[in-house]
């Protein structure tokens, strides 16, 4: 599972937060995953319009979007809605 997240989902972590970068078969429309992520939880919805293989348009945590596809570890709460859309 770990192999999936790391290379589908693109989630990869650091010391201070997470990337989030999924490469995908541009027939892919999206997926959801469900994670634990230092002991908080993410509910991420991946959205692929264009039907790309990899690359993130915009990326919100909990209705504010980020400037990058990098996720804070300090701004989650307990539970955290994370939509990521690929260009």
């Amino acid at each position: 599972m770990v192999g999936c997240v790391a290379g589908i989902c693109g989630m990869r972590p650091d010391a201070d937060g997470l990337v989030i970068s999924p490469s995908v078969p541009s027939e892919w429309d999206g997926f959801k995953i469900e994670k634990s992520f230092r002991g908080k939880q993410l509910s991420i919805d991946v959205q692929n319009p264009d039907h790309v293989e990899s690359g993130v348009k915009e990326i919100t945590l909990n209705g504010e979007r980020l400037d990058v596809n990098y996720v804070t570890a300090d701004k989650l709460a307990q539970e955290n809605k994370i939509t990521v859309i690929m260009s």
